[in-house]
């Protein structure tokens, strides 16, 4: 087990779907818990995370323009009753046995649709941006105001930027 959690983005990118006509987001994360966190997991608490997408067209003399932000919502829980570990990304579940196997899942994003095609412009160059965290507000009241001391609660990871590839 983890003394410290921590949550590291190791990489991100942009493919144009099949069709041609959406870009779909792949990224892998590092995700480390701290024995607290797994210890919560296991009582029952859920653990809700946000992933946050946006793509930018950077201005040089005013602020950049916004093309699109996107939040996506993840959980990770403890079913006791069927002592499995549960991963519910935007509505899809998967149950897992392990709780390696659960935050392996946790650490993948996998075709998840971010961008019409046709929001791009020819001879726009662009910058993507990606963070994920714990979203707080999910948390029970009692650690809320607890988790704004506690890295173990508060924790987010930094914000990962890059120049995507975008074909137009």
């Amino acid at each position: 087990m983890a003394n410290q959690s921590s949550l590291v983005i190791n990489s991100a990118e942009l493919t144009a779907s099949e069709d041609g006509t959406a870009y779909l987001l792949d990224a892998d994360f590092t995700l480390a818990l701290s024995t607290a966190l797994e210890d919560a997991i296991n009582k029952g608490m859920p653990l809700n995370f946000l992933v946050e997408f946006q793509l930018v067209s950077p201005r040089r003399y005013w602020f950049d323009d916004e093309i699109v932000s996107l939040t996506s919502k993840v959980s990770l829980n403890y079913h006791a009753l069927s002592r499995q570990y549960l991963v519910n990304r935007d509505g899809h579940q998967l149950s897992f046995t392990t709780l390696q196997e659960a935050k392996d899942e946790l650490a993948h994003i996998r075709n998840w649709q971010v961008l019409d095609q046709s929001l791009l412009k020819a001879d726009e160059h662009y910058q993507a941006g990606l963070r994920m965290r714990i979203d707080q507000s999910k948390l029970p009241k009692a650690l809320q105001v607890d988790s704004m001391n506690s890295e173990d609660w508060n924790m987010a990871s930094e914000r990962f930027r890059w120049t995507p590839v975008l074909l137009q």
